[in-house]
């Protein structure tokens, strides 16, 4: 009989609950993972990842940096993969907790995997255990976590992927409880980051964190045997945590089938706007003729994007004004629109006055209220009840492909066709393969280092 709650997490990543995983569940984990690694590979072709990769190419070894040809230790792999994973904050974020939990997982997986020699069908079955951990951590202590500043992946993402490598690197029971609660010990990440390169490095540290915590436990070191019970974990980011959550039903359900897919490279709680206002341009024929645009919106919507004069492209992925005035005069928003010129663009600055926002509790963080008021016409009205991406309108299959195509060539690569059926239907196939396809044609690269 296992006695703790930390024990049962335990036992459940090591179980044989996730050697045949039902088909919906593996198949939900290669969205994942494909949605992942495309913004991975956009993403390192951002600033922050960059100076993350720099650093990581001062540590020489045997794992890859995507979209890049250095070579580094399975742990600064995993760090700078999980900040390109994460910085253009259009990784994959489920409700309600709007945790993101890929961001922090597949990069340390795919260190280890890569060093290690592990396939994909390996790393599928530790993907679902480390994904579940996460989600239920983050649930455990939902809203609270966020109410107090922490960034709810950045304190569950350690433990989570520190689990899901006890499976793979076939730790006992009590030192997958040690790795849990080591990297439990240094869970961390600030909202207040938000807006800045740091909240990247918040998803990057976790995973990076919780690979650390698992080769610790592995040589014997050990923490708190019972973190998430006697040890209180919990209780350090909500007074009256949800224990049950972690327990209940573990290895009947599995949360990646609710995993939520990002349309725009910006923050969650400002798509439902987002689709409202791309709505009500269609019907008004264009931006023309735009008096103004008035939004109801949830709490957490200006909560986590009420910055109104955004100086630079983070802090614009954070700007539910510079957002909507993006998608009233482009008719969407992409990566483009956080590019350093676009943000002091004089047309967005001109459209940001005339937006009026007001946020209300009687609205979910997935929904938005919309009216254009129009010259010489009249108002037209927009009501998104679910944000697109969401489980209630999801992002199909070939929404998702078209999506990792874009990523694929805002980073430089070009062999599509082959990382899809490597992601999506290989078994056998070593992570070692994926990651030698997950950097851009030599041309490409020194046209991205000029």
């Amino acid at each position: 009989m296992l006695d703790t709650p930390t024990e049962q997490i335990a036992a459940f990543a090591l179980s044989s609950a996730a050697d045949s995983l039902p088909p919906a569940v593996k198949h939900a984990v290669r969205r994942a993972m494909l949605d992942s690694f495309g913004v991975a590979v956009a993403g390192s072709t951002h600033e922050a990842a960059k100076k993350v990769a720099g650093l990581a190419s001062k540590v020489p070894g045997p794992c890859g940096v995507i979209g890049t040809d250095i070579r580094t230790d399975a742990i600064n792999a995993a760090l700078a993969n999980g900040v390109s994973a994460h910085v253009l904050d259009w990784d994959d974020t489920i409700l309600p907790t709007r945790a993101h939990l890929s961001a922090a997982l597949l990069p340390p997986l795919m260190a280890v995997g890569e060093e290690r020699g592990w396939t994909i069908g390996q790393l599928i079955q530790a993907f679902a255990v480390g994904f579940e951990i996460q989600s239920r951590i983050n649930l455990a202590v939902y809203p609270s976590v966020h109410l107090r500043g922490w960034q709810g992946t950045g304190i569950a993402g350690g433990a989570g992927t520190a689990a899901a490598l006890g499976r793979l690197m076939g730790l006992s029971l009590q030192q997958t409880c040690h790795a849990m609660g080591i990297a439990a010990t240094g869970a961390a990440g600030l909202t207040a980051t938000f807006g800045s390169m740091a909240k990247a490095l918040n998803i990057g540290r976790a995973g990076a964190s919780g690979l650390q915590s698992a080769l610790l436990a592995a040589e014997g070191f050990t923490s708190h045997h019972d973190i998430f019970g006697t040890g209180r974990f919990l209780e350090m980011f909500d007074d009256s945590p949800r224990h049950a959550v972690l327990t209940e039903r573990l290895g009947d359900d599995w949360a990646i089938l609710n995993n939520g897919y990002k349309s725009y490279p910006c923050g969650f709680v400002a798509h439902a706007a987002i689709d409202a206002v791309r709505a009500l341009r269609d019907a008004a024929g264009g931006p023309e003729h735009m008096r103004q645009l008035e939004l109801r919106v949830s709490k957490e919507s200006m909560h986590l994007m009420g910055r109104l004069d955004p100086a630079n492209a983070l802090e614009a992925k954070f700007s539910l004004l510079y957002d909507i005035a993006v998608a009233w005069v482009t008719g969407n928003v992409t990566p483009a629109a956080f590019e350093p010129a676009e943000v002091m663009r004089p047309i967005y600055r001109e459209v940001m006055p005339r937006i009026s926002l007001v946020a209300s509790e009687a609205i979910r963080q997935h929904e938005a209220f919309a009216t254009v008021v129009l010259e010489g016409r009249p108002s037209i009205s927009f009501h998104v009840e679910h944000a697109r991406g969401t489980t209630a309108r999801p992002l199909t299959d070939s929404d998702l492909v078209e999506k990792f195509l874009i990523c694929l060539s805002t980073g430089g690569i070009d062999n599509a066709e082959n990382l899809l059926a490597l992601i999506m239907h290989s078994e056998d196939v070593r992570v070692a393969q994926v990651m030698r396809n997950l950097k851009p044609d030599a041309d490409k690269a020194a046209r991205r280092g000029s």
